[in-house]
């Protein structure tokens, strides 16, 4: 639930990392980009970079 809901931050604020990771409860940034990286498949910073291509296209 955390992983979407920063997802969701990633795709749509301009927050940073360790902004997003302490809003959705992660007080360790680091900590957190492991675990999203993990669940995700990519960092949260090449995640956001993926999605704001995509969001260019369409």
């Amino acid at each position: 639930m955390r992983i979407s809901n920063a997802q969701n931050l990633l795709e749509n604020t301009d927050y940073t990392i360790t902004e997003i990771a302490n809003m959705v409860g992660y007080t360790n940034s680091l900590y957190f980009s492991r675990l999203f990286h993990k669940y995700i498949g990519m960092s949260p910073k090449e995640y956001r970079k993926v999605k704001l291509k995509e969001n260019l296209r369409e």
